[in-house]
């Protein structure tokens, strides 16, 4: 099969079958300038049979590694970094999992104290110690635990959430930069939902890869101009704030479907004794800020 051609997904993970072509990806992900001469590597991976070492190597060459013809070194490729990202991501290897870490805010459905926990399965989850509703659930990779304890897990919870939550919506997907499927959805199964007892969600369904969120409507609301000036006037930074600190995010009394045909859904943002109202379309565009 010539380089150019593309490999089915079987054939992609047949290729990393055998443990000896991983340790090549993780060695050179870790050399210096990311290459290595053959012997280099062929001695950092501890492979003594050097029939056996090149037949392993020329199967990742071209599409995973290249060949540095004037230096006579080995590189590792974007797609290499990629399987090595995945690997040291934690995703396929641990089972990680964070004891529930109070967090300063409270719940709005009942005032309750908000904690959160996290394990790979189950993903990344804040609940209300009280009522136990979960205000925010999105999966979160066991590699962000690394180096960091409590809070600080649940300060990369919030960006990384919140990132890839924006990305979708302005139709990039997070993992596979495809187009992604934007919709209004008012039947969505509440296990699948990413915070409990709102009316509508904004569903976004990457048309490539099996990335899927339904996220809050609010969550919309957080990266725009006319509600990140609207709440910097009344002293909130938004930027500053968690997703699950944002009453408009988090909050489903926030949230009022005003019409299905065409779609139109209103989002409150308040701050203090001042409100403004968006109003968000089937697009998932605000189309008003009143």
């Amino acid at each position: 099969m010539s380089d150019d051609e593309p490999l089915s997904p079987e054939e992609a993970f047949a290729l990393f079958g055998h443990d000896l072509r991983v340790a090549m990806l993780l060695e050179l992900a870790d050399a210096e300038g990311r290459s290595l001469s053959f012997s280099e590597l062929r001695e950092r991976v501890g492979e003594r049979d050097s029939g056996k070492f090149n037949y392993h190597l020329k199967k990742l060459v071209g599409r995973f590694v290249g060949h540095d013809d004037e230096r006579d070194e080995y590189r590792l490729l974007y797609p290499g970094h990629h399987v090595i990202d995945v690997v040291q991501s934690g995703v396929y290897t641990e089972r990680a999992s964070v004891r529930a870490v109070d967090l300063d805010a409270d719940c709005v459905h009942c005032g309750g104290g908000l904690w959160f926990d996290y394990d790979t399965v189950n993903s990344g989850r804040v609940r209300c110690r009280d009522c136990d509703r979960i205000l925010l659930g999105f999966p979160f990779d066991p590699g962000g635990l690394t180096d960091r304890e409590g809070s600080e897990v649940a300060r990369a919870y919030d960006l990384r959430t919140r990132t890839m939550w924006q990305r979708a919506a302005r139709d990039v997907c997070p993992v596979c930069s495809g187009r992604v499927d934007a919709a209004l959805d008012d039947d969505v199964a509440p296990k699948l939902a990413a915070t409990h007892d709102h009316p509508v969600l904004a569903a976004l369904d990457c048309e490539q890869c099996s990335f899927f969120v339904n996220a809050p409507v609010g969550s919309l609301l957080v990266w725009h101009p006319e509600t990140v000036g609207f709440l910097a006037e009344r002293g909130i930074d938004v930027r500053e704030r968690r997703l699950w600190e944002l009453p408009f995010v988090v909050d489903p009394a926030a949230v009022e479907i005003a019409g299905r045909d065409p779609w139109r859904v209103r989002v409150t943002v308040a701050a203090g004794d001042c409100e403004r109202v968006a109003t968000v379309d089937e697009s998932l565009s605000v189309v008003g800020f009143e």
